[in-house]
């Protein structure tokens, strides 16, 4: 064999081996995803059983049913309705499935920051769903074992994937969503207005439950001794201490209550009814928390909870600002849209039946429509006066020296990689070419041959005499670098919307 024959099949395996060492298959990706997928559920069940374990204790119980017991709270963790004692209880705790939610999030985001590709961000998302619905499997499974002989009953199956799949894909899309939304923006040029939007929209709904998470403190302050009365109904120290913290785990679930009542909509709590304006009393579920809630008509008082939305409605509008009143409203529309689609998803999961009480919780699609009416309508007066106002009163009345959706943009690092997409079917015309040669600062650095991996490795394929297409194979399964250090380079900076919009 000659010797460059040789040389070059010693390179090539040298190569292999080297790239096999860097990027390791099989065991370790496999392991990858097995983790993914199987950390969570483990993780939660085991803890929800410890939870399970000390309440025995603290209640002299026997352990009997455990099993049964903890596959019913990862169950009641994923708002699958359950069945006690012939009794459907169908709004469960929000607070337990909020910290899956978080720690589902956080471990895709962790696994995603490994990979470089769509394939292997949905590789990693199926695995993330396909664990918990498998142990969603089981679960079912052991309820339905121990059902003959505990008060617990078999859950009907398809809701329980349903539900299971819901809050895990809430989790899924909030660690992955980051990472697909990078090279999605590359391929497709969403508007400016619509990302500023989306992005308003879901300040709008932060908005909105600080708004209820502070109607909730004041009623509570105003209610608290009826709140205390509900407490003192555990007749001991252990009573005291489940009572509270059965209020605590549904906390979420008031404040998604009153958010829903402070865009207009009506709650109903068991048999009673209530709304911002009026209130009809019935029978209410003995948990402490709910000893917040009316016992009377506010009257025109109860009118003082819509300032919340149209407080946020006016920072929407504001947050949008352009002097391009069109992209101005369609940025608030789409921030109305986004905000009444989570308000709609969070009163439904708030939301429930309680047996032979009845229902508890909002009306979701009311809801989401005075949402949406709330933030479009107040959203769009606010840009009406950003556009006709006297130029004293925002700024100098110059669209240059103002602020716009543009140079909110331009401005920031997390969409500035992503404001300009390239045309890959677009040819260089002459004049493109005049404007490189006079201006070099703008000339891309990696068409510097000096940094180009496949001409750094010129002068060893003409040593070895290798023709330039294996050049190529070789460099070409070199591992490609992810992640921050290769981010792209920041878009130029917009035309603003009084000079060329």
């Amino acid at each position: 064999m000659p010797a460059t024959t040789e040389s070059l099949v010693t390179r090539l395996r040298q190569g292999r081996v080297t790239r096999r060492g860097e990027h390791p298959v099989g065991h370790p990706v496999t392991w990858n995803l097995l983790k993914v997928a199987l950390l969570v559920p483990m993780i939660t069940t085991v803890i929800l059983a410890l939870v399970l374990t000390v309440t025995k204790l603290l209640a002299g119980g026997a352990f009997g049913g455990l099993a049964g017991q903890s596959a019913a709270a990862w169950l009641a963790v994923n708002q699958v309705p359950l069945i006690v004692g012939g009794v459907t209880l169908g709004v469960l705790p929000l607070l337990p499935t909020l910290a899956l939610i978080v720690a589902v999030a956080v471990v895709t985001a962790r696994a995603c920051r490994e990979v470089s590709t769509l394939q292997d961000v949905g590789a990693i998302a199926g695995a993330a769903l396909a664990g918990p619905l498998l142990w969603t499997a089981l679960a079912l499974a052991v309820v339905a074992d121990g059902a003959a002989v505990s008060a617990l009953g078999q859950p009907a199956p398809l809701p329980a994937f349903g539900f299971t799949l819901l809050v895990q894909a809430i989790g899924v899309a909030i660690g992955v969503g980051r990472r697909c939304a990078e090279p999605l923006l590359e391929i497709y040029e969403f508007p400016v207005a619509d990302r500023v939007g989306a992005r308003a929209g879901v300040l709008a709904f932060a908005g909105l439950l600080v708004g209820g998470t502070l109607l909730v403190v004041v009623a509570v302050i105003a209610k608290w001794s009826r709140v205390g009365e509900l407490i003192a109904t555990g007749n001991s120290f252990d009573g005291y201490l489940g009572l509270t913290l059965l209020s605590i785990l549904y906390l979420p679930n008031v404040v998604a209550g009153a958010l829903g009542i402070a865009v207009g909509a009506s709650a109903q709590v068991g048999t009673a009814t209530m709304d911002a304006i009026s209130v009809h009393p019935g029978a209410v579920p003995p948990v402490p928390i709910l000893g917040a809630l009316p016992e009377s008509s506010l009257g025109a008082f109860g009118a003082f909870v819509f300032v919340v939305p149209v407080a946020v409605g006016v920072a929407v509008g504001w947050y949008c600002r352009s002097f391009d009143l069109a992209k101005h409203l369609r940025a608030v529309a789409v921030a109305a849209a986004t905000c009444a689609a989570l308000v709609v998803l969070s009163c439904a999961m708030a939301a429930g039946a309680v047996g032979e009480l009845g229902r508890v919780g909002v009306s979701a699609p009311l809801a989401g429509v005075y949402t949406f009416a709330w933030i479009a309508v107040a959203g769009a007066l606010t840009a009406v006066v950003h556009r006709y106002a006297p130029a004293g009163w925002f700024g100098t009345g110059d669209p240059a020296d103002d602020f716009d959706l543009d140079r909110l943009l331009a401005q920031d690092a997390e969409f500035a990689d992503l404001e300009i997409v390239e045309d890959p079917d677009r040819t260089e015309t002459p004049e493109d070419a005049d404007l490189a040669e006079d201006d070099p600062e703008d000339a891309d650095p990696a068409d510097d041959p000096a940094d180009d991996p496949v001409e750094a490795t010129a002068p060893d394929t003409e040593e070895t005499g290798v023709a330039d297409d294996d050049a190529s194979a070789v460099t070409a399964e070199l591992p490609v670098t992810s992640g921050e250090a290769d981010s792209p380079d920041p878009a130029p900076e917009r035309p603003h919307a009084g000079e060329g919009h």
